[in-house]
């Protein structure tokens, strides 16, 4: 009974914390109201079994448990709604809400936290602990004395400016505060809740960095040790093979890995040999106990069972304390300390209880963790290597023992991951399971071979480097067989997203597979289970692609950029400019399950390596646009010129190329909605150019959101007015809203998506309302 007590209590901490979450990180809840609403929930839910389970589940717990139970999962919901990440009273992010009062740069002092590393933009990034800010107008004259203040800042600076910076270092900054972006598109990177994660609410551009006299780096500092190892592997492997050996072996948060490198393990579904985790967890316990229980060695220690012990738990400590906390080091790091508990004990360890007694602890420390992506992959990947690799062994019986071992071990992994990677990035990866299987010793030998070296090197930099050269060859190996892999089509599959209650389901469907046999017989119905899963996980998902109507303005800074999408037939207009492909474009594609594109036009605010960029990730069948446009385009599609003031067919829509100096676009979409893409054009432009293709008139004005002429207006007739841009002339937007017009600006409402049966809709609007979260 104490066994099942200990079991009901950890369940209903981790529930109760599930519980809390759907509220308010997935339903959008404010916080306390949120956490009120899991409480009763949660006392209701407790009341309700204690009345009724103890009746009819005679072996279970007794209503005092389930009581009992009941306060445990109300305790969770308060931890987690007293420890979630908030601004305090002194939090500089507050200034974002005083306007001009907070003056237009100002000056911050502070420490900085972590080693600074390269942002993918190219500039500098570190966090800064805040103490100090002064105001300062547009002449940099200072508008007040420096005042007291608190928290953490995400700061940007010219990547020349962050060579000689060091954690614990205090600093003077100039620069600009920003209230860090939403995510204003379906799939793209939400940088405010990001942050927020860090415990971070707001970011600082800065322009200049002086660091205060008299300051030099600590002569013994952990972040100095890791950036000696990571050296000791760069200066004999280069670059990228040492940044890859020393994040496989302390994981990418202590070394900065190159981002082409970080994407192709990433887009390989190798993400995880670059990230401390149980594998590596495993690999340095499994070592240490393996050495210290050598004949050789044992028999020559007094104590060997308990030298043992403290071996490897300093070891695990050291290992920790290197790669950093991190959620998912933190859980193979308690559960690696359980067998060793159990090894000091002398009896065996229950795997399923000592990864909820895990789970359970790390969530006492951080409940936060419970929203923590990365937390959550590794406890379901840990959660079915203990559930399903022997099942999945006895399935390929057909094949040799060693390599049925070693085939279970990903794919089991890979099945019971699978869930979440539908729910939050939306893809498939296609391949992985084999090259993880052939891949195997290798991230095995660079793993080892990496701790091994920068071991040395924490010794002796010169023997570290030494002992890494042997590496060379099979890191670039592995290096050319994730980029061989990528470069495969169909490496990566887009699914579509699957809604919050799809995933538990599937979860559900999962521990009914993996425990159904004690429950039914005989055990051949695990096969109807696994129908079920493959329907709960598709069916909707090909149910929406085959009959999806939907028109979508993307939010990409000033680039007018649309998505169409009718049945399985896709369209993109414009590919956008400055990486917007990358960070906007291709993350929409991903989540609305396009794999390849029927039609691409190449408008305006379009070049060719954002749609080199598109198409890599989703093939384009037929590319249209102006002949001087398609001059330099992806390869592997046809090209089809779109003649001036034409109306072309384009797969099942209508496109009229509009060119007179400036060229826009009249788009016949659905059927019969119209839409006219206006170029950029000032307003004495306006009306000659629109005079100079007769019939204009629209139900959508699509443009850029600069002034609009009386004229323009009238002329165009439009029911709906989208402004692709930061903001909309003010004089314009009053004037369109006086005639009734619906106004729209994608940087400030998100995505404009149009469906016949919910009409025009603004992301950031749709997603605050409480049913979003099951969208």
């Amino acid at each position: 009974m104490g066994n099942l007590a200990g079991l009901l209590g950890a369940s209903a901490y981790c529930a109760g914390l599930l519980w809390v979450s759907l509220w308010v990180r997935h339903l959008g809840l404010s916080l306390w109201v949120g956490v009120g609403v899991a409480a009763l929930g949660v006392m209701g839910a407790a009341a309700l079994a204690a009345l009724v389970l103890p009746v009819r589940w005679y072996k279970g717990p007794t209503a005092a448990q389930w009581g009992v139970a009941g306060a445990i999962a109300l305790l969770a919901i308060l931890n987690y709604g007293l420890r979630y990440p908030t601004p305090g009273v002194l939090d500089i992010s507050h200034l974002l809400t005083q306007g001009n009062a907070a003056g237009a740069q100002q000056i911050v002092w502070g420490q900085v936290q972590e080693m600074p590393r390269l942002a993918r933009s190219g500039r500098g990034q570190f966090w800064l602990k805040v103490d100090q800010v002064r105001w300062l107008d547009a002449q940099n004259n200072p508008l007040s004395a420096p005042s007291l203040r608190q928290g953490r800042l995400y700061v940007t600076l010219p990547a020349d400016q962050i060579e000689e910076l060091f954690p614990g270092q205090r600093v003077q900054l100039q620069g600009k505060l920003y209230a860090p972006s939403p995510a204003k598109n379906p799939n793209a990177f939400d940088f405010r809740r990001y942050l927020a994660s860090q415990r971070c609410f707001a970011g600082f551009i800065g322009e200049t960095i002086i660091p205060e006299k008299g300051q030099s780096p600590p002569r013994w500092a952990l972040w100095r040790l890791r950036q000696r190892i990571a050296r000791a592997h760069e200066a004999r492997l280069g670059i990228p093979a040492g940044p890859l050996v020393s994040a496989m072996a302390l994981g990418r948060q202590a070394v900065t890995v190159p981002y082409d490198i970080q994407d192709a393990f990433m887009h390989a579904g190798m993400a995880h040999t670059l990230a401390a985790s149980g594998f590596q967890v495993s690999l340095v316990l499994g070592m240490v106990l393996a050495i210290m229980g050598h004949r050789a060695i044992a028999s020559q220690l007094p104590y060997p069972v308990t030298t043992k012990v403290a071996v490897g738990g300093t070891a695990l400590v050291v290992f920790v304390l290197l790669t950093g906390v991190q959620p998912s080091v933190m859980r193979a790091a308690v559960m690696g300390a359980a067998v060793l508990v159990g090894i000091a004990l002398e009896r065996s360890i229950k795997p399923l209880g000592c990864l909820l007694l895990a789970v359970t602890l790390l969530l006492l420390f951080n409940p936060t963790w419970i929203d923590d992506i990365g937390f959550q992959l590794s406890v379901m990947a840990t959660l079915g290597l203990m559930v399903a690799v022997t099942p999945i062994t006895e399935k390929l019986e057909w094949l040799p023992t060693m390599l049925a071992a070693v085939a279970a071990v990903p794919l089991a992994a890979y099945l019971w991951t699978i869930p979440l990677s539908l729910y939050y990035f939306n893809t498939l990866t296609t391949y992985s399971i084999l090259l993880n299987i052939v891949t195997t010793p290798l991230v095995m030998v660079l793993s080892l071979g990496g701790m091994a070296s920068g071991l040395a090197a924490a010794v002796w930099p010169a023997l570290g480097s030494l002992i890494a050269w042997p590496l060379w060859l099979p890191t670039h190996l592995l290096i050319a067989l994730v980029r061989w892999e990528v470069s495969l089509p169909g490496s990566a599959l887009a699914t579509g997203h699957i809604s919050l209650g799809q995933m538990y389901v599937l979860y559900g469907l999962y521990c009914l597979w993996g425990w159904g046999q004690q429950i039914w017989k005989p055990a051949g119905r695990r096969g109807i289970v696994a129908l079920l899963i493959g329907l709960v996980a598709l069916g909707p998902l090909l149910y929406q692609g085959a009959t999806r109507s939907q028109v979508t303005v993307l939010a990409a800074s000033q680039d007018a950029v649309m998505v169409v999408q009718e049945g399985r037939t896709s369209l993109v207009v414009n590919s956008g400019t400055d990486r917007t492909a990358f960070y906007t474009v291709v993350p929409f594609l991903r989540q609305a399950g396009i794999n390849r594109l029927a039609s691409a036009i190449y408008g305006d605010d379009s070049d060719s390596e954002n749609w080199r960029t598109i198409a890599a990730k989703t093939p384009i069948r037929n590319l249209y646009g102006p002949s001087s446009a398609l001059t330099a385009v992806p390869a592997g599609g046809q090209v089809h010129v779109l003649n001036p003031d034409q109306v072309q067919p384009v797969d099942r829509q209508r496109v009229q190329y509009l060119q007179d100096a400036e060229a826009g676009l009249r788009l016949t979409l659905l059927g019969n909605h119209t839409w006219l893409l206006l170029p950029r054009l000032s307003a004495d432009r306006q009306m000659p150019w629109i005079q100079a293709h007769p019939g204009l008139q629209s139900e959508v004005l699509w443009w850029h959101g600069e002034a609009l002429s009386e004229a323009a207006i009238a002329a165009l007739a439009p029911k709906v007015a989208i402004a692709s841009g930061p903001t909309i002339d003010p004089d314009t937007e009053a004037r369109l809203q006086q005639q009734g017009i619906e106004v729209f600006c994608t940087e400030r409402d998100g995505a404009i998506t149009w469906t016949r049966r919910q009409g025009y809709r603004a992301y950031l609007t749709a997603r605050q309302r409480p049913t979003a979260g099951f969208d």
